[in-house]
């Protein structure tokens, strides 16, 4: 008999409870987008971030040059992350724009040599890694007709090779008839 008695008086209980805390327990079980807008999310200054501000105001071609070298390297490195390799192909892309424009500031700071810009280098690397070959090709030429050299032992130009030859295994080959295959002029069925 007890144990009715409790019972009855549990459900009473909670019929109170529910009925005092609804609206509170309406409130915690709305969505998120309900309850107003969220403040955005904003994550640390990196050194990055730094150089790209800096970059957006430098005349200089000597700055702009070392700037987006170090640009080019630093999101070289971290390229895994997609946001970060768009950021390396879009500074990588200008440098390798700009670099014609630099190239008499820099052949004067430099003794009438250009020094090396790994920046070509990069740049061919990583769109070969993502199967753009012309477009890593006519980076290399680009490297070729300013004169530059990319520090490796076989220089751009046996890099342009290793590429025309990627390019030319890349291609899909036709297939020609083999001897078996063939059927002479008079063997036709028709």
């Amino acid at each position: 008999m007890n144990w009715l008695f409790f019972s009855v008086a549990a459900l009473g209980i909670a019929a109170v409870v529910l009925r005092r805390y609804i609206p509170w327990i309406e409130q915690a079980l709305k969505p998120e987008v309900e309850a107003g807008p969220r403040r955005p999310v904003l994550r640390k200054v990196t050194p990055l971030d730094r150089m790209i501000e800096t970059l957006r105001h430098e005349k200089d071609p000597l700055e702009r040059h070392h700037l987006l070298g170090e640009i080019v390297e630093e999101s070289y490195r971290q390229r895994a992350a997609a946001a970060m390799n768009k950021v390396f192909l879009r500074f990588a892309g200008l440098h390798v724009k700009e670099l014609p424009k630099m190239a008499e500031a820099l052949k004067a700071a430099h003794g009438g040599k250009l020094p090396p810009v790994p920046v070509f280098k990069l740049l061919a690397a990583a769109l070969e890694e993502g199967g753009r070959l012309e477009e890593a090709l006519s980076i290399r030429k680009q490297e070729v007709e300013l004169g530059l050299i990319d520090g490796t032992k076989a220089r751009p130009a046996g890099r342009i090779k290793k590429l025309q030859k990627k390019i030319k295994d890349a291609q899909p080959r036709r297939k020609r008839p083999g001897p078996g295959n063939a059927r002479a002029r008079g063997d036709r069925k028709g």
